[in-house]
């Protein structure tokens, strides 16, 4: 009989630098405070210098290392700047958390407009990408790998109507994800995606807060239940540790069941 090995999963993330884009509110937030109680040192930004400053203002009171550093996923300029700027304050990125993005109007696709179009993909598909590209590179010319987990959704899985323009950024995220996960393996840089459903936070509080229409959601739901933010927050800190480490290209939906029905 051969030996048995007994050890828990890894969760500790002391030591790593996370990036968490669109991480002053909701599930951005969540994720960048798990992360930080996991002991990463952690990287607040959005578009908005101000909110990135209160965050990381709070995080430091409670004894996490972090700073908020303004950025907009859609100026690749923008990002490089923020990526250096990282850099010079921690030395190096482990984990690169794409959270950014809107759910836009829900439309007819007969209705839909080029300006539609553009706004959704250029922070959703677009910032991801190039967000990925750079902050990959630094991971490269690092040695020695990282994270990067992007945050798709359940619309693009499902094909639900008036989606259209949102749906297809996440269904390409989704395909995305595996590409990257393809073309960086040799460079020790896992690569995996998590699909999130209805969760209860800003994108969602219209229809959770209309009785007929979150009780039409919840029948499509096995678990019959809204998510949490940290619902999905955990499932980001799992791919962002040791505990995660052969998996690479991967989906995980965190929908409760909603895909599957």
């Amino acid at each position: 009989m051969e030996p048995v090995i007994f050890s828990a999963p890894r969760y500790d993330l002391a030591g790593k630098v996370a990036v968490i884009t669109g991480s002053t509110r909701g599930l951005g937030l969540c994720m960048a405070a798990q992360m930080a109680a996991a002991g990463a040192d952690v990287v607040i930004t959005n578009p908005r210098q101000d909110e990135c400053d209160e965050v990381s203002q709070a995080f430091r009171n409670q004894g996490y290392k972090a700073v908020g550093i303004a950025a907009d996923v859609c100026e690749t300029d923008q990002i490089g700047a923020m990526v250096q700027k990282t850099i010079e304050t921690f030395g190096k990125i482990d984990i690169l958390v794409n959270n950014a993005g809107v759910g836009g109007e829900e439309k007819p696709i007969l209705d839909t407009t080029g300006q539609d179009w553009d706004f959704i993909q250029n922070i959703d598909l677009k910032g991801l990408y190039f967000t990925s590209k750079i902050i990959a590179q630094t991971m490269k010319d690092n040695g020695t790998g990282g994270r990067i987990i992007n945050i798709s959704s359940a619309a693009g899985i499902l094909a639900a109507k008036y989606t259209s323009v949102y749906a297809t950024a996440k269904a390409a995220v989704i395909h995305l994800t595996k590409v990257m996960a393809n073309e960086w393996a040799r460079y020790g840089i896992n690569v995996n995606a998590v699909a999130p459903g209805y969760i209860t936070t800003s994108m969602t509080k219209a229809v959770i807060a209309d009785e007929k229409n979150a009780s039409a959601v919840l029948k499509k739901i096995s678990m019959r239940r809204f998510g949490e933010p940290d619902d999905v927050a955990g499932v980001v800190l799992f791919l962002a540790t040791e505990a995660s480490k052969y998996i690479t290209g991967a989906l995980i939906p965190v929908d409760g069941g909603m895909t599957i029905n």
